[in-house]
């Protein structure tokens, strides 16, 4: 028989903080307003519609949703009436909430519940607020007009206002380990050796494991370090940093982004090997080998700081890209 996919047996990791939550079901004390704080891909989003189902089922078990009932069949199926998810709009810029969107949930939640006793929203990416829905969203979390729990999702809990953070119970998801990212990838199919690796470049994220499976996460990380052997030996040509800028052209910028935090980390090994555990202890060798002196590394780290801000700007990626690299080849000369 196939587990309701909103069943806290397809959540792994997090024991701790589960119990807890499953505790607060069952005693009736889960808070009218709570942040899910912690890293992307770690399973924050899972464990909100988990709750939601739980707390809007006819019968649930040991802060279990039944997934039989009518509501856990309707919230399965995306249109239950007390169930609420708002979402980041993309823009050209960048990801935010916007104030329309709260105003449309303002208007849902004034509503008395249809099916259930209590409504649940779920705000994913609450940290992309802009000033006016944050603003909004604290009135409503002040003053509900009807019986709502509200469940806000973040990566970066400290960019919320102040003043919401103060209205909110915080429940902390740490990062998955290593071996339990290891362990699910290889549960579903992922062949052992490349489990392995993903398992360690992925930091603590089970999304992002499987977001550098698709996007062949390994390869990058590959080519982070193969170029900066070339250019601290100064085997790294004009002609070679053009070749790779036609290569970047055909990436997207979520895909520079990562060679950028690939570099970063890989410098930031080479730097402090000795005091400090590894971030990619299966390349530590070639690390090693790396002739770079510690000011210059701290140059390079500053200069990846420095594109990472670039590339939010609506910049050519393939220049962005090329001249990152001359940077980094003058910076090692």
């Amino acid at each position: 028989m196939e587990t309701f996919k909103f069943s806290w047996a397809n959540l792994f990791g997090h024991t701790s903080t589960v119990k807890q939550l499953r505790q607060n079901i069952v005693a009736g004390t889960f808070p009218h307003a709570v942040i899910f704080s912690g890293v992307e891909g770690i399973g924050k989003r899972l464990a909100a519609q988990i709750c939601a189902a739980a707390l809007l089922c006819e019968k649930p078990v040991d802060g279990e949703p039944c997934g039989t009932c009518e509501s856990c069949h309707l919230i399965a199926a995306g249109s239950h009436p007390d169930f609420s998810v708002v979402e980041t709009e993309d823009t050209k810029t960048a990801r935010n909430i916007k104030i329309g969107q709260i105003r449309e949930l303002q208007n849902q939640v004034s509503l008395s519940p249809l099916n259930s006793e209590r409504r649940v929203v779920i705000i994913d990416g609450a940290e992309f607020l802009n000033v006016a829905a944050a603003n909004s969203m604290l009135k409503t979390l002040e003053e509900p007009s009807s019986p709502t729990i509200f469940i806000l999702l973040t990566a970066s809990r400290s960019s919320l206002l102040t003043t919401i953070r103060s209205r909110c119970t915080t429940v902390n998801f740490g990062k998955l380990s290593a071996d339990e990212i290891r362990d699910e990838l290889i549960r579903r199919d992922t062949d052992e050796a490349t489990a392995q690796n993903l398992s360690i470049i992925a930091n603590g994220s089970f999304g992002r494991a499987l977001k550098l499976k698709d996007s062949d996460g390994i390869k990058l990380r590959e080519d982070a370090l193969s170029m900066l052997e070339k250019i601290s030996r100064e085997q790294f040509t004009s002609e070679d940093i053009f070749k790779f800028g036609a290569r970047v052209d055909k990436w997207t910028r979520e895909n520079f982004a990562d060679f950028l935090t690939y570099v970063q980390k890989i410098l930031r090994d080479a730097c402090l090997s000795e005091l400090s555990k590894p971030l990619n202890p299966d390349l530590s060798e070639r690390v090693g080998q790396l002739k770079i002196s510690e000011p210059k590394i701290f140059s390079l780290i500053e200069t990846g700081v420095t594109f990472h801000k670039r590339l939010k700007s609506n910049a050519n990626l393939r220049l962005l890209a090329e001249a990152y690299l001359f940077s980094l080849r003058e910076i090692l000369r």
